[in-house]
């Protein structure tokens, strides 16, 4: 009787059946404690879930916003002083105003304990930290642009693009732009607040959300072309990248380098910040993720093949290819000195860089979040946060009943971002690290080493043609390297079948 009156209640009012159903999507304190976590900040980002799902997330490190932490630990207790915390005044105290109130936190401490009798006890430990601004990029089915603070999970800014019946791409985001694709145009926000800079339409219809450097932005086209644009003049023409087969992956960026791959099975890197192709890379069979830049010099790439290529950043010779023997839909991770990749079938394999060998593989794996330096952050097959051994592949710990169907790869930082498709997002931290470890960053990438285009197309009229010729990857076997450079060797031919 008691079954059939609730069956009856959640029939009559199904909102009740939600609410409590996502109530239960949220990671119970005491699971996270038990895997060594904490939870951080839980938000729901700005949609219509009736109307509209997130089409993708993107999360940014910066390199020139940051605040300085000093922390003091002591018998168990910590205390934080930062360059932002205010005095009387209202005035903040800056990096050395902190590392003051810290020294006077420890000469209190060391009065406390001489006092108590324990002068020889272990001194307090003071440690520094230089704290990234962390930001958050969500793009809605129907052209909302939510910014959220990657520590806090403050909402910075909202906003709305475009046309909500046209299909809207994942954002890409450098210090001081925003760009997401609506339809088949291409809109560029101040990161700051979200007001509209300029918006331009696409030459033909973006297969996935744009990537951006310091000057530049890209934007793939399902036609294979990748339209390169000055991010302060749209109007001045850079390039138009022609590539064999589909480009319908969001590009990734390095300091140096932009890097896309084609179902074709072609691996295209670029140049950050001028014209022109570094080299292209042909796998056996389409390329259907990201690929991943290793510092200071590789790439690597997963193909339906089933194998990993390892490439060298600015030459394109492949180092080595490791072989999974099943099909790799998702993108390589690189993390320190190692590569992990998950197979179609939800095998993680773990890769020695320098050597190409097997570490470990484990299965049940169904997309990685996270990692630290120890631990590896993954959901495996049944939906479940699971923890990993970093050095031997052993299942540590797991939080089950999570709601996370849009899992965010994050390799820059150990911060793990649960992420619904409704909207709702969770972040959870180790424990024992209060601030952010950063794994990769992308610099501030230097201005064009080359001149840019001194005139603009004529409206209508994009331009098709490369500007420099000599880095043309489909001319001259020189691959992008000026002419007299000559050839590269036969055996770093990147157009060589692996």
């Amino acid at each position: 009787m008691h079954r059939f009156v609730v069956l009856v209640v959640l029939l009559l009012f199904p909102a009740l059946a939600h609410a409590q159903s996502g109530a239960a999507s949220l990671v119970a304190p005491a699971w996270a404690r038990q895997a060594g976590l904490e939870r951080m900040w839980f938000t729901q980002i700005s949609l219509d879930r009736g109307r509209g799902r997130i089409a993708g997330l993107n999360m940014h490190v910066s390199a020139n916003q940051s605040h300085t932490v000093v922390q003091v630990t002591h018998d168990g207790r910590r205390y934080v002083f930062s360059q932002r915390d205010r005095d009387a005044f209202g005035k903040e105290i800056g990096v050395e105003g902190a590392r003051k109130l810290a020294e006077e936190k420890v000469e209190e401490i060391k009065k406390e304990l001489a006092t108590a009798g324990k002068a020889d006890a272990p001194e307090p430990a003071v440690e520094t930290f230089v704290v990234p601004k962390i930001t958050l990029y969500a793009s809605s089915h129907r052209g909302t642009v939510h910014t959220l603070d990657g520590e806090t999970g403050r909402t910075l800014w909202t906003t709305t693009v475009g046309n909500p019946l046209y299909p809207t791409t994942a954002p890409a985001a450098n210090e001081r732009f925003v760009s997401v694709c609506n339809g088949s145009t291409i809109y560029v926000m101040l990161a700051t607040d979200g007001s509209l800079v300029w918006n331009k339409p696409a030459i033909g219809s973006p297969g996935a959300g744009p990537a951006m450097t310091a000057d530049l932005l890209f934007v793939p086209m399902v036609s294979g072309q990748v339209e390169s644009l000055l991010l302060e003049d749209p109007r001045m023409p850079v390039n138009v990248y022609k590539s064999f087969g589909r480009t319908m992956v969001q590009p990734v960026v390095s300091s140096n380098s932009v890097a896309w791959p084609t179902d074709a099975g072609n691996l295209y890197v670029s140049l950050a910040n001028a014209p022109g192709i570094r080299f292209r890379m042909q796998a056996t069979e389409a390329i259907n993720a990201a690929p991943a830049f290793l510092p200071p010099d590789k790439v690597l790439a997963a193909s339906l093949d089933g194998y990993v290529y390892c490439v060298h950043e600015q030459r394109g010779n492949i180092i080595w290819r490791f072989t999974t023997g099943e099909r790799i839909e998702q993108s390589p991770i690189a993390l320190g000195d190692s590569a992990y990749v998950i197979s179609k079938r939800g095998n993680m394999y773990a890769i020695d860089v320098p050597t190409a060998a097997e570490r470990w593989v484990i299965g049940g794996i169904q997309s990685y979040l996270a990692g630290s330096e120890k631990r590896l952050y993954c959901l495996d097959t049944r939906g479940d946060l699971v923890i990993l051994d970093s050095a031997t592949g052993s299942r540590l710990a797991t939080i089950p009943g999570l709601n996370a169907d849009l899992p965010l790869l994050n390799t820059q930082t150990d911060r793990i971002f649960l992420v619904s498709s409704t909207g709702l997002v969770q972040a959870l931290r180790e424990t024992n690290q209060p601030f952010p470890l950063v794994h990769y960053m992308i610099e501030q990438q230097q201005r064009a080493a080359r001149p840019m285009p001194k005139t603009a197309p004529k409206t209508g009229a994009p331009t098709t043609e490369a500007p420099v010729p000599a880095t043309d990857p489909f001319g001259a076997p020189g691959l992008g390297v000026p002419p007299a450079a000559g050839p590269p060797p036969a055996a770093a031919d990147p157009f060589a079948n692996p």
